[in-house]
């Protein structure tokens, strides 16, 4: 048998995977395994293409490329006509099946979104193809050529020198497009600097990103090692300066902070933004080029009223807090703590557009001093101006950073749907020019998408409630699978709904703002109503629109009511012309066939509250411990939702349990439905397979039994339980425990053997003569 190789696994190949039912995916991962085992069983190559083959099992296809010692799948499925053909040699002329293969969706193999399966590492397949999958993405050769040159700029620099200069080489600001991968590129190339160099290595991502970020393999491996930290910016000032610690005010406590000092003003209505706004303009009266500043040229009507709330009022109400703009300042003086032990730091700051001025001026005078102690320093700032979805108050001109990188070709949109986004980028440019300021970054160009892709599809509605009516049914639709027993599947087909309203949350839908949205992707989304409004539209409602739109990668379905698409007309802008109308059904339809990945923030908000549902109708999900997992529930808390999980299985009748427990052979669920069975010791036998597997795991489940008993008042049951983990060698405070204990492994009833000691200790009394 040939080597073990590392198995790639191109985007359009999940798209066909996900499809499939439980039971075909475990056939894929079948084949898939004796691949990165270098069994090549049942391999055919594609005649004249040596390198192009087709593995099968039984009716289940892989077609994929030898690419040196890496298998690349292209397709994955049951098998196909036209395919099955060419390999068979049942059909002379292959040139466009040639075409499909070696170039997925238009695009050269080598440059399509591809992901490292490692049969090691990911052992669980199902949750890799429905999530994980997106944490070992493999950057193409684009993106690793454009990462050379800084890659060797950084080499060049790690020989050790006497004097440090934070100089203008030290700063790259890379403002890219939606979908080119600037936070993988990044975060990727941190892990490479930290493992290669060891050098300080410090990622600043919203909150949002941080959880998503954290489950990427190299990240992992990386976060285990010395001088690798990932967090938000609010972490990071408490990290360098203690100061912070506890003092930081959040953005609530900042926007109430806001609304009690108006008390003492003119009343107005105050958001986020306006927030953001007396940050930047009132606390921060320092600002030069406001003139020039399109945040402060169409706010400017907003900045006048917010000018007559006390800073006094304003600092009072925020109490011993410190808002974000005095974070700043006490930044700018936090200049003689080194960073680390590491000779050089690499501080990469992900979604820079939402940050202030003062902020990022705050930063680069922390890196210039720590490289003037004679630490090397360098920093990368990542972001996109045309998604600034709040009121921050820069330009990357203000920084006057000279060094920059920029990805051009997009990984995620289809040519399609970026056509259709970059005309709401059109608004905004026109509203800057009209303002005479700076000219905006331009977006992501449609020919550098990977893949032509399919047309938008517009649903119109008469009346909102007509669109709510068209999500009630959407809902109803996804809810209606025949396979009901798989979250994670379930939470995958769930469709990706994007609003700025709130809406009514359902089961089966995704509901995202701008805000959830940011900085993630689906295969498909329904863009709702997203044009509500009055009047001409506004710059921050056209960055709005942009960032969400091009959040879809295949397919993007917009629904939108009579009055949405008149406003949008009376001011002049015609954006559905290219769009493909659809019915009601249509639409149901077509945006609920693609399966997306499950969304891991829905499933920490509510997992288990839906499990729970299914316990409380008898019909679990056989994920159902992989979903709790995902959502980082364990231990205390994991015990105590199994403990309301068995109250809820208890009602239902002991033959139902009995053929639950047939249908899966999960040792977790299965002990699980043991436990509520009242059946302990068979719980115990079931999890023993667990013991030199994976012990952490066989030790959690019989410490839950042990609890079970001790709550029924059973203390010798549950000592012998415990006793279990450590091969008897427990003690415990329990009279005729060592008897108990030595007879661990038998067979006898516990009464038997309590009174089996009772007796025995009796006659040993009356034979000494004690009394």
């Amino acid at each position: 048998m040939a080597d073990a190789r590392t198995v790639k696994i191109i985007r359009a190949a999940f798209r066909e995977i996900q499809k499939l039912p439980p039971v075909d995916l475990q056939r894929i991962y079948q084949i898939l395994h004796r691949l990165s085992q270098g069994d090549t069983r049942q391999t055919k190559a594609l005649k004249g293409f040596d390198n192009l083959l087709r593995t099968r099992l039984g009716k289940w296809r892989v077609i994929w490329q030898r690419a040196d010692n890496n298998i690349v799948v292209i397709k994955a499925g049951l098998r196909g006509g036209v395919y099955d053909d060419a390999f068979d040699e049942r059909e002379r002329s292959h040139t466009q099946i040639i075409e499909e293969l070696l170039y997925p969706q238009g695009t050269a193999l080598e440059e399509n979104p591809a992901y490292q399966w490692n049969r090691e590492q990911d052992t669980d397949w199902y949750r890799f193809v429905y999530g994980s999958y997106r944490y070992s993405p493999i950057l193409t050769n684009y993106q690793r050529n454009i990462l050379d040159e800084p890659l060797r700029m950084l080499c060049s620099h790690c020989q050790p020198t006497t004097v440090y200069q934070f100089e203008d080489s030290s700063c790259i600001v890379i403002q890219s497009a939606p979908g080119t991968g600037k936070t993988v590129c990044a975060t990727l190339f941190a892990c490479e600097i930290h493992r290669n160099f060891g050098w300080n290595t410090m990622l600043i991502v919203p909150e949002a990103l941080r959880r998503d970020i954290s489950e990427f393999s190299e990240v992992k491996t990386a976060l285990t090692q010395e001088n690798f930290w990932l967090g938000t910016f609010p972490q990071w000032l408490t990290k360098i300066n203690p100061e912070f610690n506890n003092r930081l005010a959040s953005d609530q406590e900042e926007l109430e902070a806001l609304r009690q000092a108006l008390k003492y003003s003119r009343p107005t209505n105050i958001t986020n933004n306006d927030v953001l706004l007396y940050q930047a303009f009132v606390l921060d009266d320092k600002q030069k080029a406001r003139d020039k500043n399109v945040m402060y040229q169409v706010n400017s009507h907003r900045v006048k009223n917010l000018l007559n709330i006390s800073k006094k009022h304003f600092y009072k109400a925020l109490s011993c807090r410190i808002s974000r703009s005095d974070a700043a300042k006490i930044l700018q003086n936090t200049l003689n703590i080194n960073p680390s032990n590491s000779e050089c730091t690499l501080l990469i700051i992900d979604e820079t557009q939402d940050y202030l001025l003062s902020e990022l001026q705050a930063i680069i005078s922390v890196c210039k001093s720590w490289a003037t102690q004679g630490h090397q320093t360098y920093l990368w700032l990542l972001g996109d101006l045309n998604q600034r979805i709040q009121a921050t108050d820069f330009s990357w001109s203000q920084l006057r950073i000279k060094n920059s990188i920029e990805l051009v070709r997009n990984y995620r949109n289809s040519r399609q749907i970026l056509e259709f986004a970059n005309q709401f980028w059109e608004v905004a440019k026109k509203i800057t020019s009209e303002n005479k300021c700076k000219e905006l970054p331009l977006p992501a160009n449609p020919k550098h998408a990977f893949e032509t892709g399919e047309n938008v599809r517009l649903l119109k509605c008469a009346t909102m409630s007509e669109a709510i009516s068209f999500l009630d049914q959407l809902a109803k639709k996804c809810g209606n699978e025949e396979n009901q027993r798989y979250l994670l599947r379930d939470l995958a087909k769930a469709v990706k709904i994007l609003s700025k309203s709130r809406l009514n949350s359902h089961d089966n839908l995704v509901i995202l703002n701008p805000e959830k949205a940011k900085g993630r992707e689906f295969e498909a989304c329904v863009a709702f109503c997203l044009f509500e409004g009055q009047g001409k539209p506004t710059l921050e409602e056209s960055f709005q629109w942009y960032t969400l739109l091009t959040r879809a990668r295949s397919r993007l379905l917009v629904v939108a009511t009579t009055a949405e698409i008149r406003r949008l007309s009376d001011s002049g802008y015609d954006f559905f012309q290219k769009c493909e109308s659809i019915d009601t059904q249509g639409a149901i339809n077509w945006i609920s066939e693609v399966v997306s990945d499950a969304d891991l923030n829905q499933i920490t908000d509510d997992v288990q509250q839906r499990l729970l549902k299914r316990c409380e109708i008898g019909y679990m999900y056989w994920d159902t411990y992989l979903a709790l997992q995902f959502a980082g529930v364990e231990n205390a808390e994991l015990y105590k939702w199994e403990t309301q999980a068995i109250t809820l299985l208890k009602k239902h009748k002991y033959q139902h349990l009995k053929s639950e427990l047939q249908k899966t052979q999960n040792i977790h669920l299965r002990c699980l439905l043991l436990r509520a069975m009242e059946l302990s010791w068979q719980a115990v036998t079931e999890a023993a397979s667990l013991k030199d597997t994976d012990f952490p795991e066989y030790k959690y489940l019989l410490k839950a039994i042990a609890k079970d008993l001790e709550a029924k008042s059973l203390p010798y049951e549950a000592a012998r339980v415990r006793s279990h983990i450590y091969n008897g060698n427990y003690q415990q405070n329990l009279p005729f425990w060592q008897d108990v204990n030595s007879q661990l492994n038998s067979h006898k009833p516990l009464v038997t053997i309590l009174c089996q000691s009772f007796t025995s200790r009796l006659e040993h009394l009356l034979s000494s003569g004690e009394h």
